[in-house]
């Protein structure tokens, strides 16, 4: 049985792998700005209104979503997600013309967003739970995949989406399979947006349907063989409901340092392109051999690809050092990167840039979820951190508008990435106050346990046997509990 259970939990890790790539085609929303563009006429605002709208959705669809799946589990919760976002893009396809621009909305923005909230949230709650010896790691690994899935999507869907061809030039069943899995480059042609709409409707709903059957919550008092809850880093917090955790002061602390941190990153990644191609003067890291390859070495590809990587690199860190120290140097490292940006000039500087900027933001998204489940308990993690991330619909919306008034009124990127920085160190600072509550809760958590009276009645000193110590309690020793 042991066997069995030590097993499972690395089948849900599998499954939320598999969950997290296919959600993280969002970042991806970039590639269809151009096709509906040119096809429709619409300006920027119209079509980035659809982004801004799966973006809020999902932050706040994380709450009632995670609710749900902490009373009935993973699985269903995870397989509503996919069929709402297999059903945002089939209908897309069908309803969205140039007259109905809100039809982008309500699929792909609300019903794909809903999606995306519904299945993010599983994935992170059910492998903490049969992860405890190690929240930071296995929360990086879970939501690494979504950082990672706009970085193999993007490049097939850019081909894919291209205005189909006529008679012998178009697509073959054969071809499309071969340019979504990134070994052909294609031939100039594609299969259209509506098309592609239908194709990723279909394979979304399929692999997160997929992913989600393998997800499961461990049983009733599992543990990890050899493993011992320690309270000095949260293995005994109290098993918080969302409307207790919302008046502690160190919730309201976690949600602000979120906000500051992820607002600067966004800001940043926003304009990362621009700001990269004007450095490099139209120039490429990418050799032409690597053909199609050769964006995983541009700086968007850099920075893709270390955000994914900072998950699980701070997430382990975390688990070394613990939560808040990791924020506070995860943070002034970030904001480090930013102030270095005003003066890069070389190659070798944006590389460095892209890299740092890529690691650093990517950690929030491993650190803030484990963060939640060490200091409210795993019982409700759900929607406790469905409330937490209600931060990121905030700075998903502040990062952006800020970025694009800075720039604007100034006509450079110097001050948007100065005051990404400043950000950083706000949130830099709040992982200080958030480390001296968590140690104060820490410290009065001990007091709370139960205590083990293993003496006779009538002893001089009836406590002289008692221990706070929770294997006791677990290991069923003979004698009455009393409350500390």
């Amino acid at each position: 049985m042991k066997t069995e259970t030590e097993a499972a939990r690395w089948k849900v890790l599998a499954g939320a792998l598999i969950v997290q790539i296919v959600l993280g085609t969002v970042y991806a929303f970039s590639i269809f700005v151009k096709p509906l563009e040119t096809q429709f006429g619409w300006d920027r605002l119209t079509t980035q209104w659809a982004f801004s709208c799966a973006l809020a959705t999902f932050a706040i669809t994380m709450i009632p979503a995670g609710r749900l799946q902490d009373r009935i589990g993973p699985r269903k919760v995870a397989f509503i997600g996919g069929i709402l976002l297999g059903l945002s893009f089939l209908l897309g396809s069908i309803l969205v013309s140039e007259s109905r621009p809100w039809a982008l909305y309500l699929t792909y923005g609300l019903l794909g967003g809903a999606g995306i909230g519904f299945a993010y949230v599983c994935p992170i709650a059910a492998a903490v739970k049969w992860f405890p010896d190690k929240k930071g790691l296995v929360t990086g690994l879970s939501v690494a995949g979504f950082g990672a899935g706009a970085l193999f999507f993007a490049g097939p869907a850019s081909t894919l989406l291209l205005p189909p061809g006529s008679g012998t030039e178009a697509m073959g069943l054969s071809q499309v399979l071969l340019v979504a899995l990134g070994i052909s480059e294609g031939s100039g042609f594609g299969i259209g947006w509506r098309t592609f709409f239908i194709l990723h409707g279909l394979t979304s709903a399929v692999f997160v349907s997929l992913g989600a059957l393998l997800l499961s919550n461990p049983p009733r008092e599992w543990k990890p063989r050899g493993w011992e809850p320690d309270h000095r880093r949260g293995d005994f917090a109290s098993e918080m409901e969302w409307k207790k955790m919302l008046n502690t002061p160190l919730c309201c602390m976690l949600w602000l340092t979120f906000i500051f941190g992820a607002t600067s990153g966004l800001m940043a990644i926003g304009q990362w392109k621009p700001l990269m191609g004007a450095i490099l003067k139209g120039k490429t890291f990418a050799p032409a051999w690597m053909g199609t390859m050769g964006r995983f070495v541009e700086p968007v590809g850099i920075l893709a690809i270390f955000n994914a990587l900072g998950r699980i690199f701070w997430g382990k860190m975390s688990d070394l050092i613990d939560r808040p120290r990791a924020m506070m140097i995860m943070f002034l490292a970030q904001g480090m990167a930013f102030m270095l940006l005003v003066s890069i000039e070389s190659h070798a500087a944006v590389f460095v840039a892209s890299v740092l900027v890529g690691l650093n933001f990517g950690g929030t998204f491993a650190l803030f979820p484990s963060a939640t489940a060490d200091y409210f308990g795993t019982k409700n993690l759900g929607v406790n951190y469905g409330w937490i991330f209600t931060a990121y619909g905030v700075a998903g919306i502040l990062g952006p508008v800020v970025g694009g008034v800075l720039y604007d009124a100034t006509g450079a990127y110097v001050m948007a990435f100065v005051f990404a920085g400043i950000l950083c160190f706000i949130a830099s600072g709040c992982s200080v106050v958030v480390w001296s509550l968590a140690r104060n809760q820490s410290e009065r958590l001990p007091q709370a346990l139960p205590v083990l009276c293993t003496v006779p009645l009538g002893t001089a000193d009836p406590f002289s046997g008692c221990t706070a110590d929770s294997a006791a309690v677990e290991d069923k020793e003979i004698g009455p509990l009393v409350e500390a």
